[in-house]
């Protein structure tokens, strides 16, 4: 048995990144029944038989794992989908959990329904899943995530677009192994090994942006930049790094290492944000007075953003650091803050208050 480039990438991403101790130890497959997650699932399961093969001494034992199908309910075709994904799993005698979660299709918080999706989707993540899951995304889902949040007008944490690793909760993280990977590569694996998929009818939809992006945008592009998907991949790459950068740069200006990031997932997010705010809820103010705006802003966010808030707008941070960084003779307290938090300087710290709900 050769391991093919797919294969050999599910293995890198898994060898990268081990079980997290602290959850279950389970290797869970994100399983729509797209071609995308079948080819993960198809190429693990190769891999799992050549773990068990005498003539593939070279696979790693890591693929002992399980399937995860969320059924949104938000397409007529829904309960064939979970249908397939159980007949596909059962063939490959792979654990398959079938959950049905609710959308609230009238509280979208701005994101339109594929946000609300998402949000059901990782919330059931995390109550079903093992400790790390792995998803299907590859390199166009990535060209198209960053040419998304350029349009937006994103900072360069939005143009790093999705992570190799992201942090879900409490010792449990999810993988993209495939962000190398294109969808033509993906589509002639199928072909090949004649794997089966679904088709998301609400992918065809124009009116949904990212549909308009995959289907208008990037091949009108394409047709004078015809490397167009590699380029924008590429400048994912240069954002991750300038990320890390700035990270590295804000614990430098505030003083101290207060979140520690692990196994290279994205900022510590949700659980794992609030359980570290006791490290984090101070901060020393004096030694960013004389630095230059832009290293302000930068250290405030990050300060911000390793306690759990919300990303604030460039306006917003601006208009605090000017508030904040400003010493008193009098050490009278400065202060600035949202609708549910105030930051407050006094004796040249910075802290963090979160404001009580009516």
């Amino acid at each position: 048995m050769t391991m093919n480039t797919i294969e050999q990438a599910i293995v890198d991403g898994l060898t990268r990144h081990p079980p997290r101790s602290g959850a279950a130890l389970r290797t869970t497959i994100a399983l729509s029944g797209g071609v995308d997650s079948m080819v993960l699932l198809h190429g693990m399961y190769r891999i799992q038989q050549g773990v068990s093969s005498k003539n593939a001494p070279n696979y790693p034992p890591i693929v002992e794992f399980d399937a995860l199908h969320i059924h949104h309910g938000l397409s007529p075709n829904a309960d064939q989908w979970a249908a397939f994904c159980q007949r596909e799993c059962d063939a490959r005698e792979v654990p398959l959990t079938i959950v049905r979660v609710a959308v609230d299709r009238s509280n979208t918080d701005g994101q339109g329904i594929e946000g609300a999706a998402r949000a059901a989707r990782y919330q059931a993540f995390q109550r079903h899943a093992g400790s790390r899951i792995v998803a299907a995304q590859h390199a166009d889902d990535q060209a198209e995530t960053v040419l998304h949040q350029m349009l937006r007008g994103t900072g360069i944490a939005g143009l790093a677009a999705m992570g190799e690793v992201r942090l879900v909760s409490p010792g449990q993280v999810l993988l993209r192994p495939l962000l190398s990977i294109s969808r033509a590569e993906i589509e002639a694996y199928a072909a090949l090994h004649e794997v089966g998929w679904i088709h998301d009818e609400s992918n065809d939809d124009t009116a949904i942006t990212r549909n308009f992006i995959r289907h208008e945008a990037l091949p009108l592009l394409a047709t004078r930049f015809p490397h167009v998907a590699a380029s924008l991949t590429r400048i994912a790459r240069h954002a991750a790094e300038s990320t890390e950068m700035l990270d590295a740069l804000a614990r430098i200006d505030l003083g101290w290492d207060g979140v520690e990031s692990t196994d290279g997932a994205e900022a510590v997010e949700g659980a794992e944000a609030v359980e570290a705010a006791e490290e984090t809820a101070t901060a020393t103010a004096a030694a960013l007075d004389g630095l230059p705006l832009s290293r302000q802003t930068n250290a405030l966010y990050h300060w911000l953003k390793w306690q759990g808030v919300a990303t604030p707008s460039r306006s917003q941070l601006e208009s605090w650091a000017a508030q904040l960084f400003r010493p008193s003779p009098s050490d009278k307290p400065h202060q600035a803050g949202g609708h549910d938090f105030v930051i407050r300087r006094q004796r040249g710290k910075l802290t963090l208050l979160r404001r009580s709900s009516p």
